[in-house]
């Protein structure tokens, strides 16, 4: 756990946030260079690549104010309530602007991919361009996004794992959300140096991202319709994010859909008795995407398009003639 980077004239540089920007223009730049190669307007990549951003940070943003509307809502307009029940970070004066500061973590992944989805398909048809090409170059870009992302999270101190004894298990120091997490549980002390070992979930997920990308860059030198890239992250992400979910030990805040417990699995995977295997509201949202890639990979199917054209709905697939 690292948060801020340094200090620039006195005020800190999040390493969050640093993160998040080097995902970003690693991601456009990657985006920008391969629409170029087959076709794509690059202004109109990098204008769509700004309003993905900005869908993103809002929509993830959004996700996380809406599950955790207490520490937004109360430090604006009841401040003793707010201190009373985070005793950790009190206040002293009303911080009503506590939910524009994302640079201090507070982010939900799976809300940005949605909004910025919706925006994907606003922006294709406000442009008059095909979606299906568009998403392929840019969905690679996504997954090195979760990769830096990810890292980011480890050193803002979020999306922590569940209690674990693993020779891998990561401990975070005192004033660490989940070090307050195991204090209130009387896991430990209050005046513990570090929290329990948990699960490094920030890394697996990081890693998760980084194999996708990989996957997805080799997915498409080979594509032979178009979205079929954007279908394999459809499939890919919500497999391993349902995985890691497992692991996660911050998600009861974020809540259930319903609660199923698996002790069987638990004990297979060395998670504490009575860890919730399903469904979190992450793994519900990742079952509506790959959802959507079945959708996709069916209408392929049933109109045949392939690289030798597609009935006139898309254009040939780049490089798929090989």
């Amino acid at each position: 756990m690292h948060p801020v980077l340094l200090e620039v004239f006195g005020y800190p540089i999040h390493l969050y946030a640093v993160m998040i920007a080097t995902g970003f223009i690693a991601g456009v730049w990657l985006a920008a260079r391969y629409g170029e190669r087959v076709g794509l307007d690059r202004d109109m990549i990098l204008d769509l690549c700004w309003w993905l951003l900005v869908a993103g940070l809002v929509g993830s943003r959004i996700g996380f104010i809406v599950t955790q509307f207490d520490q937004y809502w109360l430090p604006c307009v009841d401040i003793a309530e707010y201190n009373r029940l985070y005793p950790q970070d009190p206040l002293t004066e009303p911080d009503c602007l506590r939910l524009l500061k994302f640079w201090n973590g507070g982010l939900v992944f799976l809300g940005g991919v949605v909004l910025a989805l919706f925006t994907l398909v606003w922006f294709t048809r406000r442009e008059k361009v095909k979606l299906l090409p568009v998403a392929d170059a840019l969905i690679p870009s996504l997954a090195l996004g979760q990769f830096f992302g990810r890292l980011g999270c480890l050193a803002a101190g979020c999306c922590w794992g569940k209690v674990s004894d693993a020779p891998w298990a990561i401990h975070f120091p005192k004033g660490s959300m989940v070090h307050y997490l195991h204090a209130e549980e009387h896991l430990i002390s209050h005046g513990a140096a570090e929290s329990l070992g948990v699960h490094p979930t920030q890394l697996y997920d990081a890693g998760a991202g980084l194999l996708i990308f990989i996957a997805l860059i080799l997915i498409r030198q080979r594509k032979r319709w178009h979205g079929q890239v954007f279908a394999w992250w459809l499939l890919l992400y919500p497999l391993a994010r349902s995985t890691i979910e497992l692991f996660r030990g911050d998600d009861e805040e974020r809540g259930f859909l319903f609660e199923v417990v698996s002790e069987p699995l638990n004990n297979l995977l060395g998670l504490p008795n009575g860890s919730i295997t399903f469904l979190s509201t992450s793994q519900f949202i990742s079952l509506c995407l790959a959802a959507v890639a079945v959708v996709l990979i069916v209408r392929h199917r049933r109109r045949g398009d392939d690289a030798s054209g597609d009935g006139g709905a898309l254009d040939p697939a780049p490089g798929a003639h090989g």
